[in-house]
């Protein structure tokens, strides 16, 4: 690294907020210089990682912006997967190769299974989210087991319908431009995760559950990486007025608490309506509360309080929603990039569905083409570049590099996805780069990191990936995607490697300049008529 740069931006201050700064300053430093000391007695050498500040460590040094290609540059800078970075006290570890991250995080599960407290989102109002849970709370096996059962690869059978319908509506609404694309796969996703908390169909883009959803979608998608956030670090800011973090994450918070109490709680007040008029359709919210209520029938104490019922919902929503969005996205970008990658599945799909209807999630196993477009969009750009930190349960060593008690343990999925000793061309859509040598292809790994890895994998995964393959099959069935046109006429095109993607807790390309219409007159026709 050839300089450090610089460390912050002044802005004119109050004496009595300069003394209380340089009053915490001190207390900060004086904690750091006693961990440095205690950690650099008697053990290995920490994993490599760029030059610190004196007593600050790398405050001012890892970027709040797209931290990922940093960690993925210094990577390459120190010839290390893993690399180290300690922030006031706080030590960050990341792993930028898909064997660091499954030799730490699946082969030793019981070290890094756990997660760190996440005091951002307590404050923004998140409670009792499997998502944040520590393994070591009492809760936990409960709402792991509830989410097991009900997002198993069995039972997420029982949603398909509720997907196949919502992938007809979405592709109709980008026919019909009853708005922009994205708008619409953000709906699709909300329409899905919200039919099976509540069996609420949502009928357009102005549906209650859609206002509620912006809010959000903002509140995670505006902040900084989940884990990395000034009050994450040090949740003593949040006694603190806000301007005490030079992050904003605490004023971020706070901005929030409405939106995020409000898709908790809303959801559930319905179906408990519902349930008392005797309305109430089948869905995950409505068993929950059957189930709590035959245990208070027979005597027995609840598992789930209506509160951590609530909990349920924040945490299924914000798993499915917005990962869903940004995923979809991702794809029409990855795809806009590559036409032969549209031809070739259209080839497919007219050979495997027939012609008077649409995709449908049976027709999985018959489309392996359309298969592997589903994971070269997984790998292509990881919605949680960064995924949801981990956090060592203690002391460890591996491959010579001493990890401490305590830290805060992240898996680059952007350096992941894009490790050019794995993936050839890694910046490339090409679906074909899993298939096997012998039948033409490059024979690469799967994806990996995009559901997360060990004891902490995504639960839902099954269902996630039921919802994007029938949203782009159908898409690519029936829809063209080609590159939007300066005013000159020439194709606007966007180098992915060097593109822009949001931050937060979700991530896709900023830009995606795009049009998307229907296939042919025929493909409009059969839309209408499934619908």
């Amino acid at each position: 690294m050839t300089g450090a740069p610089p460390l912050i931006k002044y802005h004119p201050a109050t004496p009595a907020m300069v003394f209380v700064f340089w009053q915490v300053f001190a207390c900060v430093a004086g904690y750091v210089l006693y961990r440095w000391v205690r950690l650099s007695r008697d053990r290995p050498p920490l994993p490599p990682g760029p030059p610190p500040y004196p007593l600050i460590g790398h405050l001012g040094v890892v970027p709040q912006n797209a931290p990922e290609r940093a960690y993925m540059a210094w990577s390459r800078e120190y010839g290390s997967d893993v690399i180290y970075v300690n922030v006031l006290g706080k030590s960050i570890v990341v792993l930028n190769s898909a064997s660091a991250a499954t030799d730490l995080l699946e082969k030793r599960g019981s070290i890094y299974s756990d997660r760190p407290a996440f005091p951002s989102f307590e404050l923004m109002g998140y409670h009792d989210h499997l998502t944040f849970l520590s393994s070591k709370d009492s809760m936990f096996p409960a709402y792991r087991r509830l989410f097991q059962n009900d997002f198993s690869k069995a039972a997420s059978r029982k949603f398909v319908a509720i997907q196949e319908n919502e992938a007809r509506k979405l592709v109709h609404r980008i026919i019909t431009k009853q708005g922009d694309w994205q708008t619409l796969m953000r709906l699709f996703s909300t329409a899905v995760i919200m039919q099976i908390l509540t069996g609420q169909e949502i009928l357009g883009p102005n549906d209650e559950y859609v206002a509620i959803a912006e809010g959000v979608n903002r509140a995670v998608s505006e902040g900084p990486p989940l884990g990395t956030a000034g009050l994450d670090l040090f949740p003593w800011l949040k006694y603190l007025p806000d301007w005490c973090d030079p992050t904003g994450s605490t004023k971020h918070a706070r901005k929030w608490t409405q939106a995020v109490d409000g898709v908790q709680s809303i959801p559930f007040l319905h179906v408990v309506k519902e349930i008392i008029k005797g309305t109430a359709k089948p869905s995950l919210v409505a068993d929950a509360v059957y189930e709590e209520e035959a245990r208070t029938q027979r005597g027995e104490a609840r598992i789930l309080s209506d509160r951590q019922i609530q909990g349920v919902i924040g945490a299924a929503y914000g798993a499915a929603q917005e990962t869903t969005t940004d995923t979809l996205i991702a794809f029409v970008f990855g795809i806009t990039t590559a036409p032969e990658v549209q031809k070739k599945a259209k080839v497919e799909l007219d050979a495997v569905v027939d012609p008077d209807r649409l995709p449908k999630v049976a027709d999985r196993e018959s489309l392996p083409y359309i298969e592997r477009i589903v994971q070269e969009t997984f790998r292509f750009w990881p919605t949680i570049p960064l995924g949801v930190p981990h956090r060592a349960l203690q002391d460890d060593v591996y491959k010579g590099m001493f990890i401490p008690k305590g830290s805060l343990v992240l898996f680059n999925g952007a350096a992941i996805s894009h490790d050019e000793t794995v993936y050839s061309d890694p910046w490339r859509f090409n679906p074909d780069r899993y298939l096997a040598k012998e039948q033409g292809g490059l024979g690469e790994p799967l994806p990996s990191s995009h559901f997360g890895y060990g004891r902490r994998i995504c639960p839902g995964r099954f269902t996630a990936e039921n919802s994007v393959f029938v949203a782009i099959a159908t898409m690519l069935h029936v829809l063209s995607f080609t590159k939007e046109l300066d005013e000159e006429g020439r194709e606007i095109i966007i180098d992915p490697e060097r593109a822009e993607y949001t931050g937060g807790l979700g991530s896709h390309p900023k830009r995606v300049p795009c049009v998307i219409a229907a296939a042919s007159k025929r493909a409009a026709e059969l839309v209408a008529e499934c619908m």
